[in-house]
């Protein structure tokens, strides 16, 4: 045994045993001792940072996601998704500032805000069209205490010597195909340290001593989008580490000290500084399933539970950055969106059909017309008017309306429809009807 480690162990045996004796002087303290003695025998003795206990009262984050002077924003990720993809918040962007030209960025640093363990690495290959590499993407899993686990997403590169104490590219298991491998690891880091660098990167955190978000279908959520048979017996440890649950996600900004997460709020906006947050919880703006309204995400299957394909869901909800926009992210599910409603020039084609794929943005009104979705009523008909294609994209020359329905205790379904016959809802006839074009989503 070394020297350090004999006087590292020592410390800790004599620490235990003031924290014992602090016990029998103040029983009612009891629990509080005895998980700082567990916490403290488990760094002493070397083992994982997932069996120590998460001290009390003390923030889970105790240092930066990157150096704040190279951070431009921090905005949720994504409009809205459906399950299978990364939710809009409380999974956070860490965007950099500029570069040399307005449309580059800056690479910089990833830092580890916590004492933590690395629990699993995973190393993407995005090819074009025609199958060339263009870039590799890697995330990074950590493990702070038994109940907080975070990953970093979407980094341009790791750090030389965590690879290296990783064992390296050949210590990896291919998930479904050799541009996507991924290694179960125990590498011990410390806040500050270099992970590795990026241009902006992902940040989730999940908190297992959390309640559970409220979502009208939470075992949609619980789905595992490596699980085919295969993958998922081949290295079933590593599929559960890199697949948690996340429906336990919380905006990891309000697990930083107090002060820390004063400065990181400021930065909360879309990912070039130019929307800035404006619900006071925009960091925790999730996507939640509102039973009895049409607020959340809709499959294009009542039976699979979208575990076919990323894809098969939509979603509905407000805006995370500005909650008085409201967002129809269809994903492309919505046949009667047809490239003829994109306002752009006609021999536009191949944009126009790109817009029908994109997510819909319009100001949230009230009543029939623009009504928020977590307002709805089943078997009423809602119209929504003033569309367009993302934020700042062209126009809809036409309408959407929707009607939730319920069949006997289930959990219903909805029925949408675009409709370019009109171009506002006052222009609908009454009573408002389909015209047999409308495509029903499900719970």
């Amino acid at each position: 045994m070394s020297g350090e480690g004999y006087y590292t162990r020592l410390a800790a045996v004599l620490f235990t045993a003031a924290l014992i004796g602090a016990v029998i002087l103040k029983p009612n303290a009891g629990r509080h001792y005895v998980e700082k003695v567990v916490a403290v025998a488990a760094a002493a003795d070397g083992a994982p940072m997932a069996t120590r206990a998460c001290a009390i009262g003390e923030p889970a984050l105790t240092g930066p996601f990157a150096p704040f002077e190279d951070v431009l924003s921090v905005s949720p990720l994504g409009g809205v998704t459906a399950p299978g993809e990364i939710l809009p918040a409380p999974y956070i962007r860490i965007n950099m500032r500029r570069g040399e030209t307005a449309f580059e960025r800056r690479a910089t640093n990833a830092l580890a805000p916590a004492k933590a363990d690395i629990i699993a690495l995973e190393r993407k290959i995005n090819r074009d069209p025609y199958g060339r590499a263009m870039a590799q993407s890697w995330t990074v899993h950590f493990k702070s205490c038994e109940k907080i686990s975070f990953y970093y997403g979407r980094l341009n590169n790791i750090s030389d010597d965590i690879l290296r104490r990783a064992g390296g590219l050949a210590a990896f298991t291919e998930l479904g195909g050799p541009d996507h491998i991924a290694a179960e690891v125990r590498i011990r880091v410390h806040a500050g340290d270099v992970i590795g660098d990026a241009d902006g990167f992902d940040v989730g955190l999940h908190d297992l001593g959390a309640t559970p978000a409220a979502m009208a279908r939470p075992e949609r959520y619980r789905s595992n989008p490596y699980a085919r048979a295969a993958v998922f017996d081949a290295a079933p440890s590593l599929i559960r580490t890199i697949a948690p649950e996340t429906g336990r996600a919380r905006c990891a900004i309000e697990y930083l000290p107090k002060d820390d997460q004063t400065k990181w709020i400021s930065k909360l906006g879309d990912s070039w500084g130019i929307r800035r947050a404006k619900g006071e919880n925009a960091c925790r703006a999730a996507l939640i399933d509102t039973p009895d309204a049409v607020q959340g995400a809709w499959f294009t299957d009542a039976a699979h539970n979208a575990a076919t394909t990323k894809v098969s869901a939509i979603a509905l909800a407000a805006d995370a950055i500005d909650p008085d926009r409201l967002i129809f992210a269809l994903h492309g599910r919505l046949p009667s969106l047809t490239p003829a409603l994109i306002s752009m020039a006609p021999m536009m084609d191949a944009e126009r059909k790109a817009a029908t794929k994109d997510f819909l943005s319009f100001k949230k009104g009230e009543g029939r017309i623009n009504a928020p979705f977590n307002k709805t009523r089943d078997d009423e008909f809602y119209c929504y008017e003033g569309l367009r294609a993302n934020f700042v994209g062209p126009r809809i020359n036409g309408v959407i309306l929707l009607k939730p329905q319920r069949n006997g205790d289930d959990l219903g379904f909805l029925k949408i429809e675009a409709r370019g016959d009109v171009l506002s809802c006052i222009d609908l006839e009454e009573p408002w009807a389909f015209t047999g074009n409308e495509t029903a989503f499900y719970r």
